[in-house]
């Protein structure tokens, strides 16, 4: 199975990439389920839970006047399948959310 990269961001760390296998049961265990996607860029997308504040997980980040609660992902997908982040992506987001 391919591994594509991803970012991962923590409350109160600064964001780190990661390799995941291409498919959804690898957000398991990163983001607390339910989650939802934000869409960042043409195929880019804000990988966050729906639930994390009402069980009481830390503030993450602010993202355009929204509060993420809990650990999020940024991870690129085209035709409904995971793909790398490029490397010029990578270095935006890991500026944009950098603590």
């Amino acid at each position: 199975m391919n591994k594509v990269k991803i970012l991962l961001v923590c409350p109160n760390k600064q964001p780190i990439i990661k390799e995941i296998n291409n498919n959804i049961s690898e957000l398991y265990g990163l983001v607390y389920y339910p989650y939802y996607e934000i869409k960042l860029e043409e195929n880019v997308f804000l990988i966050c839970s729906k639930e994390a504040k009402e069980n009481n997980f830390p503030l993450c980040r602010i993202y355009k006047n929204r509060n993420i609660y809990s650990n999020f992902i940024i991870l690129a997908k085209k035709s409904n399948k995971f793909i790398s982040l490029k490397q010029e992506q990578i270095n935006f987001y890991m500026q944009l959310f950098n603590i």
